[in-house]
């Protein structure tokens, strides 16, 4: 029980940082839709200048795209919060796991003939989503937070591994890096059929909640606080 609580500690510590530079950025993003609002802007006619036009565009869509690939951010901050040291080396391990990762649900979906056609809506209600302009399964920031915790134990299991000198180049965060090729390759493959079924469970539940009245209201408040304590409410209410 220890374990498990020591375990859940750190995973919601880590789980919390990248939701930390949410509220600045939010904030500013303000700032680039009141640059941007049609409203606004023929209000005041100072804001038709080029110079705020092209100013909130940067502002905005910068921002958004931040917003947009929270899963990448996930990743790499989760594997980097969890490491006991040389955390640059476990937050760049988790970025090139979760590229690695990219890219290889989409080699899978495309060989399996899964890949969805956009609509006149892009890929909304397909499953599927475009992340740093690949398109995968649609699995929001959980991707991230799965694979940022298994790199991050990885890295904490294996960063300290030494080989033989003529083997040496392999060791320590090198081998950690081995791992967690072969790792984001594998689930990359395995949630082409497994997070469909998860998804389903995902939407019953959310179903539930918002269809039920009180019951749902219930459950969804009950949840909440249980999770509170180790910092997992922000999985619920996302």
């Amino acid at each position: 029980m220890a374990n498990l609580k020591s375990a859940l500690e750190v995973f919601s510590k880590s789980i919390v940082q990248p939701l930390m530079y949410l509220s600045v950025a939010g904030t500013v993003l303000i700032l680039g839709i009141l640059l941007t609002n049609q409203t606004i802007v023929a209000a005041v006619p100072f804001l038709q200048l080029p110079v705020f036009a092209v100013s909130g565009k940067v502002i905005y869509n910068s921002l958004m795209f931040i917003v947009n690939n929270l899963a990448v951010l996930f990743c790499a901050g989760i594997a980097g919060a969890m490491a006991k040291k040389d955390k640059g080396h476990a937050t760049l391990i988790g970025l090139m796991s979760f590229f690695l990762f990219l890219n290889a649900n989409n080699i899978v979906l495309e060989a399996m003939g899964m890949l969805a056609e956009p609509t006149q809506l892009g890929l909304v209600g397909t499953g599927q989503s475009s992340v740093l302009g690949i398109q995968v399964l649609d699995m929001g920031v959980f991707g991230g937070i799965v694979l940022g915790c298994l790199a991050g134990w990885v890295f904490n299991k294996f960063c300290d591994t030494k080989f033989p000198e003529v083997f040496s180049t392999y060791g320590g965060t090198k081998f950690v890096f081995l791992i967690a090729i072969f790792i984001a390759g594998v689930l990359g493959v395995v949630m082409c059929y497994v997070w469909p079924v998860v998804n389903g469970w995902i939407n019953g539940l959310q179903d539930f909640m918002y269809g039920t009245g009180y019951a749902g209201q219930f459950v969804y408040g009950f949840l909440n606080k249980l999770l509170i304590p180790t910092g997992m409410h922000h999985l619920l209410w996302m």
